[in-house]
């Protein structure tokens, strides 16, 4: 029993994830240029201006909740190029919060991410 409760705690330990919007936001915009230069080429460095407005107008208008979810759901994303080096641990937790979320911050997903969108995509590098 002792030995499961340790293999318990280690791996509640190894999907924790830190409630801190400023490390959410390194990992948001690392992603995002990760995602970015997939879509439109070039260097993730050419995207940094779009993703570092794409993360703050996500972080200005999402909950923190909503925040999170993003943060962790765009490193699951990015699988083994992210920063988390459990992303499927990543991902999971980000689809298990959204889940938990009321009904009424679920439906703001979508709009979130157009109005980021919306807000700089003439930021959005265009690839040669």
């Amino acid at each position: 029993m002792f030995v499961s409760l340790i293999v318990g705690l280690a791996g509640l330990a190894a999907t924790e994830f830190p409630d801190d919007p400023e490390q959410y936001s390194v990992w948001m915009q690392q992603a995002c240029r990760i995602q970015q230069v997939g879509h439109s080429g070039g260097e993730p460095v050419d995207h940094t201006e779009f993703c570092t407005c794409f993360d703050a107008a996500l972080r200005d208008a999402a909950s923190p909740a909503i925040y999170r979810v993003f943060a962790l759901g765009s490193q699951g994303a990015v699988r083994e190029q992210g920063m988390i080096e459990d992303w499927e641990a990543a991902r999971d937790t980000a689809a298990a919060e959204a889940a938990a979320l009321p009904p009424t911050d679920q439906a703001q997903f979508t709009t979130l991410l157009q109005g980021g969108l919306g807000r700089c995509m003439h930021l959005s590098h265009q690839g040669e």
